[in-house]
């Protein structure tokens, strides 16, 4: 998930594979919901997570990649990961803090750890199922119900029962390119081992950068070797470029495939690359728009 991590802090700066069963770094036992707790979620997804367990009304704050739902955005905020506020976060009362297990070796963390509050780091990897590992390692530290448990399972195994049947026996695997763009001074192409590589090959697409991993800036040399049937971005992104339009002025864009066939993807960063329960959903839509004339 250490891409989200990319894309939120580059957020906060212009604006301002694990799995559960390695364990949850936590040193305190499990809270009784007979005993509410004062949450802090510095994680989008774990937020996600937390509102469809139904501890929604018990955080107390979050961070500024927690956008879904709504609700979240409400909450005190507390600022980027890397931009913590000791005092702020101690402000809050916390009882316990959850973060992304590859967010957790913090100075601020420690600093509030020292001082009593119960920090939990929770696993995190780019998978469909990933949502149940979280809520299973959230689950040793807060008294889940088994229902809660059981829906978010349920959605997960549904959402990915559709995706599968969505994208049986397709030959066609169209080359994509995710673009990250926070105007067209900040423009990054996505390579191996990204969420955004594993999204595009969750829904059936194959990754156009096979050549380095994580992100690199955009280059026309870096077009020429995608030669991308499509390309995808953050509907934020696309909106940073004022559109296809702006797009077009990047050079190299407009020689592409993708852009000479119309074949831009916009989609809400959080949806498509948080990996949280909704995710299965998430890569139906990305399946069906990569496959247009899709029957199923």
């Amino acid at each position: 998930m250490k891409n989200l991590i990319f894309f939120s802090f580059l957020f906060c700066l212009l604006t301002l594979t694990s799995c559960a069963s390695e364990g949850t770094q936590t040193s305190e036992a499990t809270v009784s919901e007979t005993n509410p707790v004062r949450i802090i979620s510095l994680s989008g997804t774990l937020t996600e997570i937390l509102y469809a367990l139904d501890y929604g009304d018990q955080i107390v704050g979050v961070d500024v990649t927690s956008s879904y739902p709504a609700e979240a955005r409400s909450k005190p905020q507390m600022g980027h990961i890397s931009q913590l506020n000791v005092e702020g976060l101690l402000a809050a009362q916390p009882d316990i803090i959850f973060v992304d297990a590859e967010q957790a070796d913090n100075q601020a963390l420690n600093t509030v750890k020292e001082a009593g509050v119960n920090v939990v780091a929770v696993p995190m990897r780019s998978t469909l199922d990933n949502a149940v590992y979280a809520t299973e390692a959230i689950a040793e530290v807060l008294e889940v119900p088994e229902t809660a448990k059981s829906k978010i399972e349920n959605q997960v195994k549904e959402g990915s029962a559709a995706l599968a049947e969505l994208v049986a026996g397709r030959q066609e695997r169209p080359r994509v390119l995710f673009i990250y763009a926070r105007g067209a001074g900040r423009i990054m192409v996505a390579g191996k081992n990204t969420d955004a590589a594993a999204i595009i090959e969750i829904a059936g697409g194959q990754n156009a950068i096979t050549s380095f991993e994580d992100f690199k800036p955009l280059t026309p040399e870096a077009l020429v070797e995608a030669a991308p049937e499509v390309i995808l971005m953050f509907t934020s992104g696309l909106e940073s470029l004022d559109g296809k339009a702006g797009l077009a002025s990047i050079p190299g864009i407009a020689e592409t495939p993708a852009y000479k066939q119309d074949r831009i993807i916009a989609m809400d960063g959080h949806y498509l690359i948080s990996f949280g329960p909704r995710q299965a959903e998430a890569a139906q839509e990305l399946a069906k728009r990569l496959f247009p004339n899709v029957s199923k």
